[in-house]
């Protein structure tokens, strides 16, 4: 309703409000904390997914005990391959009703 009203005023101002709250999180480190890969995939799969962004150092993954995802961390070898793999895989739907989160620790 907000956008009906406003639109025409404020299109340059709702843009920006648009585009900060939609904006990946920060990636400040190369280590990051993820949750929503289907469990099905097991360890060894989502480390070939990953390592398709970068050279993955360390992973550590266990199967969500509410859902049938995994959830974990994952450590690439440096912080351009943890920005790329946030830039391609937070956000994205995997078909299980729910999104991927992939956040910088």
């Amino acid at each position: 309703i907000a956008k009906q009203r406003y639109l025409s005023s404020y299109a340059a101002l709702i843009e920006e409000c648009d585009a900060a709250l939609n904006a990946p999180p920060p990636v400040n480190s190369p280590t990051l904390a993820f949750s929503g890969f289907p469990a099905n995939m097991g360890e060894s799969a989502l480390r070939m997914t990953l390592e398709a962004v970068g050279p993955v150092v360390e992973i550590e993954c266990n199967e969500d005990t509410d859902f049938p995802v995994l959830k974990g961390k994952v450590t690439f070898e440096d912080l351009d391959s943890a920005k790329k793999a946030v830039e391609q895989y937070n956000g994205m739907d995997m078909g299980m009703g729910n999104r991927l989160e992939m956040v910088s620790v």
